[in-house]
């Protein structure tokens, strides 16, 4: 969960932002209503925590702004100008909670908790219009190439149906990004948001967690409980990794899609649903289908819109304008964000990005966590980036003289040193590695194990 904390006191600033991110709260600062108001509407933010007192824009203002474009945001008042009446006007109006200073840290972490919980049960935080260019115009998204242009003209076609989508891409290409954006830029944009990995659920509880169960149905289930399906009717559902779905359950997706309808896990009673469902893949569905682990009437529901995101090595148009891009979003309390350096630029160009624009973003965090000038040097930039092009180089030909010359072991040699890049663009994540390698992770353990 974001949260976007607002104060016009520096001090208070840097004491909140400590606080929120030491109870593992992933943070941004605003010094004013104006410029919190343009963070909220760029997208990202989930709950903004503001003082109430503050020039040229006070709390109460700020969230009147905020509840006009996107009302779905909890806006928490902070101030230590108490009074009954200013709280009841504030509860009356639609803020979610109001906290007086001095407040205790177990008040703050309630409270924050609340508005999780009501996230989590909205499943919503809908995003804002932006009068922005087309190919600029959906959050996180940055569209210079030629392809991503086609994929943003996509979105804004499939957007306004009710159509079922397929999102093909590579592990980190942004196809939740891609899917929000349809999303945000539908009719269903104020209704919930509901997103899930397909893969991260084990076989046996992803039914009850899109479906949901009855009362002892199984061991463990001592309450009804609603599903994914239900949380989402009205708006979205994202099914991330589809093709890790055991086929029973794609028969009771297919299903509930035709149907629109969805029965609980040991239930009896059929729940109308109106759910909107886009579904992602890294994965090939239709070499999945041939072999027998997907079922070939899904696949074609999915199939009749299909957007295939290109991984960032095919688009160096677009590294650049997104590593700016993810320059600015982390760059907190009205600075002035610092430029990439000529060398640094060639080199994030250079680069051949296995893990796509997670790792660019991942990239970017490392650069500017070292980085101590105007500008973003090359030597700022993670080792396996800024060292790419001369490791490269350097091998030179291959002698024939040389022992290890053979085809073998010359493959052997570039193959650990993708496996290697790939465990640094995934944190050294052995299982995402193995998925973004598409082996298993006994294969992956072999393979860094031989000698």
């Amino acid at each position: 969960m974001k949260i976007l904390i607002v104060d016009d006191e520096p001090r208070i600033l840097l004491l909140m932002r400590g606080l929120m991110k030491s109870n593992g709260y992933d943070v941004e600062t605003a010094p004013d209503g104006p410029t919190a108001l343009e963070i909220v509407k760029n997208g990202g933010i989930d709950v903004v925590m503001t003082d109430l007192r503050m020039q040229p824009m006070d709390g109460m203002q700020l969230f009147r702004e905020i509840k006009s474009f996107n009302p779905a945001i909890p806006v928490i008042l902070v101030t230590a100008y108490a009074s009954v009446e200013t709280a009841i006007e504030a509860m009356k109006s639609g803020v979610f909670d109001y906290l007086t200073k001095p407040f205790k840290v177990d008040e703050l972490v309630s409270c924050l908790k609340r508005a999780e919980e009501k996230i989590a049960k909205d499943s919503s935080v809908a995003a804002s219009f932006s009068p922005a260019p087309l190919r600029y115009r959906f959050e996180n998204l940055i569209a210079t190439s030629p392809a991503m242009t086609d994929v943003c003209e996509m979105i804004s076609r499939v957007a306004p149906t009710a159509a079922t989508v397929l999102i093909y891409g590579e592990s980190g290409t942004g196809k939740e990004v891609v899917a929000r954006a349809i999303h945000r830029n539908s009719t269903r944009a104020s209704r919930p948001w509901v997103a899930v990995n397909c893969a991260a659920i084990p076989e046996n509880l992803l039914e009850s967690e899109m479906f949901g169960h009855v009362k002892g149905s199984f061991t463990g289930a001592v309450s009804d409980k609603e599903g994914l399906f239900e949380a989402a009717n009205g708006g979205t559902l994202f099914l991330d990794e589809i093709s890790s779905m055991p086929l029973l359950l794609q028969g009771k997706l297919l299903r509930a899609l035709q149907e629109r309808e969805i029965r609980r896990v040991g239930g009896t009673k059929d729940i109308p649903v109106d759910v909107r469902v886009i579904a992602a893949s890294n994965a090939n569905l239709e070499e999945a289908v041939v072999k027998g682990k997907f079922r070939s009437d899904l696949f074609y529901r999915f199939a009749v819109i299909t957007i295939d995101i290109p991984p960032l090595r095919s688009r160096p148009e677009d590294i650049l304008p997104l590593a700016r891009h993810f320059v600015a979003h982390e760059i907190e309390g009205g600075r002035k964000p610092p430029e990439i350096s000529d060398a640094a630029a060639k080199a994030l160009v250079a680069y051949n990005w296995p893990g796509n624009v997670r790792e660019l973003e991942n990239a970017v965090k490392h650069a500017l966590t070292f980085c101590r000038g105007p500008e973003i040097a090359v030597d700022d930039l993670p080792p396996r980036i800024k060292d790419f092009k001369v490791s490269k180089d350097a091998e030179g030909p291959v002698s024939a003289a040389d022992g290890n010359s053979s085809l073998k072991s010359f493959l052997r040699r570039k193959e650990k040193e993708y496996i290697g890049q790939i465990l640094d663009a995934t944190g050294g994540d052995k299982e995402k590695a193995a998925e973004t390698l598409k082996v298993n992770l006994s294969t992956l353990y072999r393979k860094l194990s031989d000698e």
